[in-house]
């Protein structure tokens, strides 16, 4: 493995610890319908105000969402909206996993 391969993983597991959160994916997949700002993210989720800016703060920091300012509020959006296909795949394999656990556990 070369070493800019190990420096790629190495990013790519920095990444994901930024997704590492249920409220963060709910966020994504929110974000990935079109811009939203934070009331709306917080009306559409449930979640307390400073909950979901503190979230969304670290998904800005990490480069997953932008945002822009349009007059008093600020819209937030995916900055890669590839990256929900990406977690819609992982749920799928989730849910494959849980159902040949269930399966498995069925045949005992």
């Amino acid at each position: 493995m070369s070493s800019e391969d190990a420096q790629l993983f190495e990013a790519q597991a920095e990444f994901c610890k930024s997704l590492c959160h249920p409220l963060r994916l709910k966020i994504i997949s929110l974000l990935y319908a079109g811009p939203r700002n934070v009331s709306e993210i917080v009306n559409s989720l449930g979640e307390p105000q400073p909950v979901v800016s503190r979230h969304l703060a670290l998904l800005r920091e990490k480069g997953v969402v932008r945002a822009e300012r349009r007059g008093t509020n600020v819209y937030y959006y995916l900055a890669y909206p590839e990256l929900e296909e990406a977690c819609r795949i992982v749920r799928r394999v989730i849910r494959k996993m849980i159902e040949e656990r269930a399966q498995a556990l069925q045949r005992r």
